[in-house]
């Protein structure tokens, strides 16, 4: 069995020291880490992404969509850690060498992610960093340059990094006009820092994860059960201070209608999106 904590240890040893993969993959793991961990060095040798970088949509997220590794790109990861959904794509092994090689490529801004973000098809939306973080200011003006090269497209994301983009907010750089950020529950900053980062023009609101006694039912295959459930955590997040909020269905085709997503909407501006865990 891979283990999360082997994967972050090769994770950081691939990082660091890309030259040190040769030796093959451990012996303990199965037939299809082998095959993917011979396709990530590939990569390492070549330079060569072995993965597509973009990815177009799933059961839950039908947009394009960008991730790297969770917790080691994600400076602002607070007590997240403890109930991160990321890494339960770390039982797939593409899912997991697909984020190492993000991760590697946007740390380089490779010419590789420009040249794929900007063949993207025209007039679509895109979730940055489903997993994974912006990890530094010269990440986050990587992607603003190539937005801007990109008007057509409409992005948005969630982010714990808000030093990050604090940081960038002073350096007096205009605000992308196609990006939109929720700002992710579970961060390590305070409540003051979220309040500096409310006041960014691109800040649609938060996103909250709130307790929940029971696993979130579908939405659209059982709407008694859902009501319920959405009643409970609406009452979840009250208790939070959260007087007002939006309860996310898990999947965002079936949050609005037609396939609009409260995330990705200015019409909830300042509305807290709250989703529950259980």
């Amino acid at each position: 069995m891979v283990t999360r904590a082997e994967l972050i240890e090769f994770a950081e040893a691939a990082i660091n020291n890309p030259d040190g993969l040769g030796h093959g993959a451990p012996a303990h793991w199965g037939p299809n880490w082998k095959r993917a961990h011979s396709k990530f060095t590939e990569f390492t040798a070549t330079g060569q992404p072995q993965w597509n970088i973009f990815v177009k949509g799933n059961s839950k997220l039908k947009f394009w969509q960008f991730s790297t590794l969770p917790k080691i790109s994600c400076p602002g990861a607070g007590d997240c850690l403890n109930w991160c959904y990321s890494f339960k794509a770390w039982r797939y092994p593409d899912a997991y060498f697909r984020q190492l090689q993000n991760t590697i490529l946007i740390m380089n801004k490779s010419e590789h992610i420009t040249n794929a973000f900007l063949n993207l098809p025209t007039n679509e939306t895109i979730r940055l960093y489903v997993d994974g973080d912006i990890d530094s200011l010269d990440t986050l003006e990587f992607w603003f340059d190539l937005l801007a090269k990109r008007p057509d497209l409409q992005v948005y994301g969630y982010s714990k990094s808000w030093a990050v983009f604090l940081a960038y907010d002073k350096t007096g750089q205009p605000w992308p006009t196609n990006y939109m950020l929720n700002l992710s529950g579970g961060s390590k900053y305070n409540g003051q820092l979220r309040a500096h980062m409310e006041q960014l023009p691109i800040v649609r609101g938060e996103f909250v994860a709130v307790t929940a006694p029971f696993k979130m039912p579908n939405k659209l295959d059982t709407p008694t059960l859902w009501a319920q459930w959405a009643k409970v955590v609406k009452e979840s997040a009250r208790k939070l201070g959260y007087a007002n909020s939006f309860v996310c269905p898990g999947k965002c085709y079936a949050c609005l209608p037609n396939q609009e997503h409260a995330c990705g909407s200015w019409k909830f501006k300042n509305i807290p999106v709250v989703i529950g865990i259980h």
